[in-house]
């Protein structure tokens, strides 16, 4: 399963390249010590589910939590300074967008409190089940 996570990591992060005006910086595990912002990070934890599997038993399901942190200062782009709240809320939209367009689960949403209150932080979380033999998405 970690070829998945690491493909669904390689997707989400051309993603945001792609789509984001802010030159996010995109990491696997959350480490809190960028100077770089804004940053997304992007952490999963799964477990293989033995008692969900085909009715012929042939496939398991790993279930993957998906936990994704966005933080955010203000910038300056083009001369106009872009309030650190703006970043994060339009960063939001593009993780939401990825994310459903996956047909994943959102379990969580929120503006969480960050020990440097000039730093904006929003955290949300998804879920879903993964064949291990196919690959498929399922939605739980």
């Amino acid at each position: 399963m970690i070829e998945k996570y690491n493909l669904l990591f390689k997707e989400f992060k051309e993603y945001i390249d792609n789509n984001s005006q802010y030159n996010v910086k995109v990491v696997k595990h959350n480490t809190n010590t960028s100077t770089h912002f804004p940053v997304i990070s992007f952490v999963l934890t799964n477990f293989i589910n033995t008692n969900e599997c085909t009715i012929d038993k042939i496939e398991y399901y790993d279930n993957f939590y998906f936990t994704i942190d966005i933080y955010s200062k203000n910038k300056v782009i083009s001369g106009k300074t872009i309030s650190a709240q703006v970043i994060s809320e339009d960063l939001l939209k593009l993780v939401l967008k990825f994310f459903d367009k996956k047909n994943m689960l959102r379990t969580s949403c929120r503006p969480t409190f960050n020990l440097d209150d000039s730093i904006s932080r929003i955290n949300v979380q998804y879920q879903c089940a993964i064949g291990n033999a196919r690959g498929n998405i399922i939605r739980r």
